[in-house]
Parts: structure tokens; C-alpha cells; sequence
């Protein structure tokens, strides 16, 4: 998942930590990281003092190469088809099974079994493949519903809506207003982890079929989930650009207060919107319900490249990264949460009301063509956002492409 401020700006110079080139040398240990830590300096300052902790502790040479969100698929790709890719990578449990299926993993389940406190079931689960783990938790991403209470109140709206047949309601009350009722962004580059997959698990819906030979999303429930984006639409209960409109802060139209909600935001998100418009304008609150009530969240795991050279180093790499007390470090910093089970959230309030979240959270349909699908399906939610096909048209076509992707998988 990609933090809503990351981009190719967060890629260092020469003279930072990161080492700019691509690939792993023999007499190294190399992890590529991703800004999950958003201040550049902060990132950089964390990620010094683990290499430096790690490389004091265990007499092996590290490189953390801090790579952009920006094209990191295609680049660690083409890394790996090079064999020149990295020891460990981080990696979302979306990102895994693709991988697996390209044998370009290994199981870290021994690594796992040494880990303490335990971690939470349900983010074990999401990084297994056929019974084996692929990674290791490092933190745990969440997202719920964030409101811009004035433009509610000003509208004459005292109760938050929480569920869909709400927003439905009130949305012409805002549009009588020039304020669309929710932030949605249609551009085919975003995450449909953010954007259209939590409303088609709302509607009860999947991606896939449960032996994964089919796509699902077409059905019954997934028309529904298009029909509510539609439907807002025709009533402006959407941004005029939704089709094409991104998710970084300049396009935050909750923060802006061009809209009154957004049905999938991070904690980061949240606290650019309290920045913007102050914490008293400012609710968080649990995930939409419609026929289910859930939201996105996934565990952002350390996953071992089966092509690593030095895999003994690499393990100890994986159980220093993921010791406690750097994982409790590297979540305050970041505003992700533990992955720990039982753990009670600890900062700010802030913290705490996504943490609440966490019970309903989908990390989505596990699957080795996941990304590929998504690339699949965006155009044709954006052709029936502009109007060019009805949801069941758009719908139907991309579940056509999509078959033919399965089928010849």
C-alpha cells in the first residue's frame, strides 16, 4: 500500500544512506525499504542507526537501499530476472503469492518460530502460501472512514453517516451546498485497496473466485459497490475529476474541504486533514457498513529473495529488523500499527481510534495475478465514473479480460 505523501521524492542522494544502484553485492546483506516513514529526515536517521545496530550486533556488512513506492514492481522485476534483486525486500501480503509463484522466495517460517510476543493470526495468515510463510510482519496498515465535521453540520447534518444507505441520504444535502459527500479517487495509477475493493467487500463481494480460477467481482455485489460510486456521481456526491483525481495530499479533498468524507484513509491522511482543518473538525470513525462492515489493512511483511547469497546473514537480518522494540520504534514513526496479538495500541488518540479499525480490516483476496487484475479493472471502473459504460458493463468486460488472464496463468 502506498502512503498517500510517498513518492519518487523520497528516492536519496548519493550521499545519504542509500546506495543508488540496484542489486546486491556478495560481501553485503541488502534490504530494500521503502519510505514507510514519510519525513525524509526522520527515515533517514532510523534507518542509519539499523544498519549501524545491526552491522555492530551480528559483524556482517548492511546496505538499505531506501527504494521509492514509484515503479517499485517493475524494478524489483527486473531485478530479479537480472539476478541482481536484493537479500530481503518488504513487501505487502497482496504482493506475495505473485512472487511465490515465480520462486523467487523462501519460507521464513523458522525465522517466524523464534519470534516473540506472537503475532496477531490475522496477519500471519495473510503471508502464508499453501501452509508456508513468505514473510515476516513488520507493521500492520489500517484504514476507516474520516469525516470533515463542519461541512456536515454546516449542511444541517448531526449524525455522521456510517453506513451506505446514509450517505445516500445525505449526499444531496451536501451537493445543495457545492460539497461532494465523499473523496474518491477514480485515476487508474491508484491502489484499489483504497478505492473500489472496500466496497465491493461492503457489498459482500471478492475479487476472486474461492479456487482463484476466476474473477468474481461482476457478480451481484460488485455491481452493487459500482452502482453506490455511480450513483454518487449522478447526484455529485463526487469530485468533478473523480475519474482521473490521485490521493496525494494536493488532491486530499477532505483536507481541502472539497468533500465531507473519506471511506479509506490512513492514519497519515488523517492527520494532514487535522493539520488542515483542526482536530475539532476532525472524526474518525469505524468503517461504512453496507451488507459488511470492512475496511482495507495489510501487513507490511520482510520477505527473503530465494536468490540471496548470503542466507544465514539474511535471517539474522529478518530477526533483528523484527524485534520488538525497533518494531515499536519504526510504527510510532510511522503511524502503522504492531503486529503484535493482544498488543493494546499505544500514542495518541489519533492512533487509537485507527487502531479500533483494525477488527475490521481485509488485507483482500490472496492470489498470484492480484496486481495484475487490478491494472485489468481500473480502466473500466473509470470508463463507467465518466459515464462511458453502465456497471454492469464495465464490470462484465473486465471480468472477461480478467478470465482470459486466469485462464492462461
Amino acid at each position: 500500500m502506498r502512503p498517500p505523501k510517498a513518492a519518487a521524492a523520497l528516492l536519496l542522494t548519493a550521499a545519504s544512506l542509500v546506495a543508488c544502484g540496484t542489486g546486491s553485492r556478495d560481501d553485503v546483506v541488502t534490504l530494500w525499504m521503502y519510505p514507510v516513514i514519510e519525513d525524509q529526515a526522520q527515515s533517514r536517521a532510523f534507518w542509519q542507526k539499523v544498519e549501524t545496530g545491526f552491522e555492530r550486533e551480528y559483524g556482517a556488512d548492511l546496505d538499505i537501499e531506501l527504494q521509492p513506492w514509484a515503479g517499485r514492481e517493475e524494478k524489483l522485476g527486473a531485478a530479479l530476472m537480472a539476478g541482481d534483486g536484493p537479500d530481503v525486500v518488504l513487501l505487502q501480503s497482496d504482493m506475495i503469492p505473485q512472487y511465490v509463484a515465480e520462486r523467487a522466495l523462501q519460507p521464513v517460517d523458522d525465522v517466524l518460530a523464534g519470534g516473540a510476543p506472537a503475532y496477531s493470526p490475522q496477519v500471519l495468515d495473510a503471508l502464508r502460501v499453501d501452509g508456508q510463510s513468505y514473510g515476516v510482519p513488520l507493521y500492520r496498515t489500517v484504514t476507516t472512514t474520516v469525516y470533515n465535521r463542519k461541512l456536515f453540520a454546516d449542511a444541517g447534518i448531526t449524525r455522521l453517516p456510517r453506513t451506505w444507505a446514509e450517505v445516500e441520504a445525505d449526499a444531496p444535502k451536501l451537493a445543495a451546498r457545492g460539497v461532494p459527500i465523499v473523496d474518491y479517487s477514480g485515476s487508474t495509477e491508484e491502489s484499489l485497496n483504497l478505492t473500489f475493493y472496500p466496497l465491493l467487500w461492503q457489498a459482500g463481494g471478492h475479487v476472486f473466485t474461492a479456487d482463484g480460477t476466476k474473477s468474481a467481482f461482476a457478480g451481484a455485489e460488485g455491481v452493487s459497490a459500482l452502482r453506490f460510486l455511480v450513483g454518487l456521481e449522478a447526484a455529485n456526491g463526487l469530485p468533478e475529476d473523480v475519474a482521473t483525481k490521485g490521493s496525494g495530499l494536493a488532491d486530499d479533498a477532505v483536507a481541502t474541504g472539497r468533500a465531507a468524507m473519506s471511506p479509506a484513509m490512513t492514519e497519515a491522511a488523517a492527520r494532514d486533514v487535522i493539520a488542515a482543518i483542526g482536530a475539532r473538525n476532525t472524526v474518525i470513525g469505524a468503517p461504512l457498513r453496507n451488507r459488511s462492515q470492512v475496511s482495507f489493512g495489510t501487513p507490511g511483511a520482510l520477505s527473503l529473495l530465494r536468490g540471496t547469497t548470503k542466507p544465514a546473514e539474511a535471517r539474522e537480518l529478518l530477526a533483528y529488523l523484527t524485534s520488538p522494540a525497533l518494531v515499536g520504534e519504526l510504527c510510532a514513526d510511522s503511524g502503522f500499527v504492531t503486529p503484535w496479538a493482544d498488543s493494546p495500541p499505544a500514542g495518541d488518540d489519533v492512533h487509537k481510534s485507527f487502531a479500533r479499525a483494525l477488527p475490521f480490516t481485509s488485507a483482500g483476496d490472496a492470489h498470484p495475478q492480484a496486481r495484475k487484475v487490478m491494472g485489468l479493472l481500473a480502466p473500466h471502473l473509470q470508463a463507467a465514473l465518466l459515464g462511458e459504460q453502465t456497471p454492469q458493463e464495465a464490470l462484465a468486460d473486465a471480468a472477461g479480460e480478467v478470465d482470459a488472464l486466469l485462464g492462461s496463468g
